[in-house]
């Protein structure tokens, strides 16, 4: 069963309404039980406590008596806070209209399949037969699918009511994303539907600061705290390159009033423009934020640079899907080697999520002098294991989705660690089909990935959201293998 970290949604509990349609075998099926009166034929009760059982934090509202699909429409209509339905039996139009994310059952042996069917809008299905199967496995990991289908509209209610703090001097979106590609030349426009799709459908709520505070808040940190951070950050490195104990003391303040602020304005996650615009501060330089938002990501707080709300969004939810928030950062193609690359000059220590660290070195960043403009992480990343790297675009309400494995760097350019940014994570992948179905329009120049093989969460979770599912690797799960092409001359 999927385990999704709901503790992280700091939310209030899920509100499931919960639906059945039929109750025990279908009428054709009665004489079943006089050929077999040993076998036990499920009651609606028997499946509820089945299911919430495998279901901590949810709470379930609605009845197991058996309702029309109209009667269970009226019902839902009437109800307040709802996040989502359960509904044992065909969804009816006018239930999937009220436009909440529902997990639709077949209850097999309880009901003719017809009308059950896959269907357009946010609706997930699973099948429970009402005569459990022989094997109990089998049986357990139905149930299990139908917990974890409901987890993800547990994901999804974290979000709504979630406020981001967002440093700017800018509109709202920030400097770096939606491009001028993505804008068309009507910023204005954009921003509009933008905040008009992350009101309606994940209902997050943005809040715009001024970098002018985070630079008033980090004059205000005690020398003590930020040295205290310092030492933590240097004794845990396993190495400081180009940078010094000064510099990374710098950072520790932006830490620290980066966490302030994010009390003081009740937000549960955080994004600043960081790198060029704070080397270019019209008061002075701003400390890299690198660090600070590594240290952050490992705390289990989404803390993206460069305003970019996009990757935030698919960072929050990969946090309460895999409990990590994922490595985001600059998206790179080369079909020669049959990779992709993602880097960055931040990302989590932890990138599995837990206590579990990754060996990381302190440097300064690419664009500064050594010993200049306080400092970020390069960060070892796993190699030989699958990877999923998403993006959701709120404005087109689309995610796109692909999967591979890591790949040593090094192994491919020599001095990898010192190309661009400090942490890069190369991706052996169908790379080919990768670039010919790239998409700058749409999903931006940042993509986010996420240790282990979650395509499948991520893909139901977009259709829960009502988002277009956009798999650039022509949904191939296993063409991972060398390229023809790799380590010719």
């Amino acid at each position: 069963m999927a385990e999704y970290d709901l503790s992280k949604t700091g939310g209030d509990s899920t509100s499931i309404y919960t639906i059945f349609t039929s109750e025990g075998l279908q009428g054709e099926c009665q004489i079943f039980t006089a050929y077999h009166p040993d076998r036990p034929i499920l009651k609606n009760e028997e499946i509820l406590a089945q299911v919430k059982a495998r279901c901590n934090g949810i709470e379930f509202r609605g009845s197991t008596e058996p309702v029309s699909g109209r009667d269970a429409f009226e019902r839902v209509r009437e109800e307040q806070d709802i996040d989502g339905i359960l509904i044992f039996g065909a969804p009816p139009d006018e239930l999937i209209s009220l436009g909440l994310p529902i997990v639709a059952v077949y209850p097999l042996w309880g009901q003719w399949m017809y009308p059950f069917s896959p269907k357009e809008g946010r609706v997930l299905t699973s099948f429970l037969p009402v005569i459990p199967d022989n094997d109990e496995t089998v049986f357990s990991s139905r149930l299990d699918d139908i917990a974890g289908k409901i987890g993800l509209i547990a994901c999804l209610s974290g979000l709504r009511g979630m406020r981001v703090l967002v440093i700017t001097d800018m509109p709202v979106l920030g400097r770096y994303e939606p491009t001028s590609l993505q804008t068309g030349g009507d910023r204005e426009a954009y921003e509009e539907r933008y905040l008009k799709n992350l009101a309606d459908t994940l209902g997050m709520e943005l809040v715009p600061l001024e970098q002018e505070a985070l630079d008033r808040r980090m004059d205000s940190v005690p020398d003590e705290d930020a040295k205290e951070i310092t030492s933590e950050w240097i004794e845990g490195a396993t190495g400081i390159k180009g940078t010094n104990e000064e510099e990374v003391v710098k950072s520790a303040r932006l830490y620290l009033a980066m966490k302030s602020l994010m009390d003081e304005h009740d937000c549960r996650a955080i994004t600043t423009e960081g790198y060029t615009v704070f080397q270019y501060y019209k008061d002075g330089p701003i400390p890299s934020q690198g660090l600070p938002a590594s240290q952050l990501y490992t705390d289990g707080v989404v803390a993206t640079s460069e305003t970019l709300i996009d990757s935030l969004i698919t960072q929050q939810l990969g946090l309460f899907l895999t409990g990590s928030t994922g490595f985001n950062g600059d998206y790179l193609i080369d079909p020669f080697h049959g990779v992709a690359i993602i880097g960055h000059c931040e990302c989590p220590l932890n990138p599995y999520g837990g206590d579990e660290r990754a060996p990381y070195v302190v440097r300064n960043l690419p664009l500064w002098e050594e010993n200049e403009g306080g400092a970020c992480v390069q960060v070892d990343l796993p190699i030989g294991e699958t990877v999923t790297v998403a993006k959701v675009s709120v404005y087109d309400r689309k995610m796109t989705i692909f999967t591979g494995r890591t790949v040593s760097g090094e192994e491919l350019f020599t001095g990898w660690d010192d190309i661009l940014c400090r942490t890069k994570v190369a991706i052996r992948t169908d790379a080919e089909t990768l670039f010919q179905n790239l998409d700058w329009k749409t999903f931006g120049n940042h993509r986010v990935a996420f240790y282990g093989d979650h395509r499948r969460e991520f893909m139901d979770l977009a259709t829960l959201m009502g988002y277009e599912i956009v798999q650039d690797d022509g949904g191939s799960w296993d063409r991972i293998t060398e390229p023809e092409t790799a380590g010719k001359q």
